[in-house]
């Protein structure tokens, strides 16, 4: 018993010591002052906000046309940084018109004293051209001002019944620096393993005599962009489930998940992407390691009609219950993402189980995604 809370708390001590570490090396860094810009950026709106009590400023909105937020960024001349105050950082995040152009690259160096007070802008494609989009079953590695609907449907043999789940989720910028995601899964049916339906595999008390449906539990998931640059982008964040939903589908407890994510496009239109996370319970039912990578190429241009930034790609997720490592489940995930026009996008996966451990035996997830 007490080595598998050894085990329990190795990866707690290790995420703990790489955030430490990010933020002693980022403060530190921080004390010397950047070069300055001849022409440093204004930014306008997207996914995520920050704190910031900064000097009001003047907008100058951009004229003619303002390209679509995900088509490439980055090419043009600089413009002035523009700082704000906290509410005109958030509203111009989420509301305002932003100007790809101005984008500029945010160093670790300068996590605590840059961006935090500038609306959010989009990130520009690659130096390959690959657009910074996501993908089903991928950490983000990026700040996003989006919204989708997900279906997910997962399909088991008798006597194990079905799963399937629907969910709205808002990606909401508020400053360059920081987005808040909101997931409400407003309806789940608790899939069955051995003919019984397990909520938590490390407690086996909680396991019940069939299949429910309900409302899921929501998440609040504040996202931390801590360095970027045109190729390579990383991120942090902190999602808190709430015990929402209906029981017994829920875990009927707070659950917190700290997670990294990367981004990178390493060659034309290659992306390869990933992250590390942590499903910690708070009621000590047993923590679960998640570590996921992915790589995947875009194909066509961003315009091009219903196939704009065509891109298929694979993904596997590790889930490693801490305390039993019996249980791991591996999943394989092809699937491919399009930009339907107007900045309507759609995604497919087909999940593909590669143990005994699985939410199905097969499954498929889809996204209906609109970018503002």
């Amino acid at each position: 018993m007490a080595g598998s809370q050894g085990i329990q708390q190795g990866p707690r001590v290790l995420i703990i010591a790489i955030a430490l570490a990010v933020a002693i090396v980022a403060s530190v860094q921080a004390q010397t002052p950047s070069l300055p810009s001849p022409t440093p950026p204004s930014d306008f709106a997207s996914v995520a906000g920050g704190p910031g009590t900064f000097v009001q400023p003047t907008f100058t909105q951009p004229t003619g046309a303002v390209p679509s937020y995900y088509a490439g960024a980055g090419n043009a001349p600089i413009a002035p940084i523009v700082q704000m105050g906290l509410f005109d950082t958030i509203t111009e995040s989420i509301f305002g018109q932003p100007d790809p152009n101005t984008w500029r690259p945010l160093p670790l160096s300068t996590f605590f004293s840059e961006g935090w007070n500038e609306a959010w802008v989009p990130s520009p494609n690659g130096s390959g051209g690959a657009p910074r989009q996501g993908w089903i079953n991928a950490m983000d590695g990026n700040l996003y001002r989006l919204w989708f609907f997900t279906f997910a449907q997962a399909f088991n043999n008798d006597p194990r019944g079905n799963a399937y789940l629907g969910s709205y989720t808002l990606l909401t910028p508020l400053s360059r620096r920081l987005e808040l995601i909101i997931n409400v899964p407003f309806i789940i049916r608790n899939n069955a393993t051995s003919g019984l339906p397990i909520l938590n595999p490390n407690n086996p008390t909680t396991t019940i005599t069939k299949s429910h449906s309900g409302f899921g539990d929501i998440s609040f998931t504040p996202r931390f962009l801590l360095h970027e640059t045109k190729d390579f982008s990383l991120t942090a964040e902190m999602a808190v489930v709430t015990p929402t939903g209906t029981q017994p589908l829920a875990g009927n407890t707070t659950t917190l998940v700290p997670a990294f994510g990367v981004w990178n496009n390493f060659a034309g239109g290659w992306v390869i992407r990933g992250g590390l996370g942590l499903g910690i319970p708070m009621n000590g039912s047993g923590d679960n390691l998640i570590s996921q990578l992915a790589i995947g190429n875009t194909f066509t241009d961003h315009d091009v009609p219903l196939f704009g930034d065509f891109t298929c790609y694979l993904s596997t997720v590790v889930n490693t219950p801490l305390g039993n490592g019996n249980l791991t489940s591996v999943v394989l995930t092809p699937g491919m993402r399009t930009h339907l026009g107007n900045d309507w996008y759609f995604l497919a996966g087909l999940p593909i189980p590669l143990t005994n451990q699985r939410v199905g035996d097969i499954g498929m997830i889809f996204w209906f995604m609109k970018a503002w």
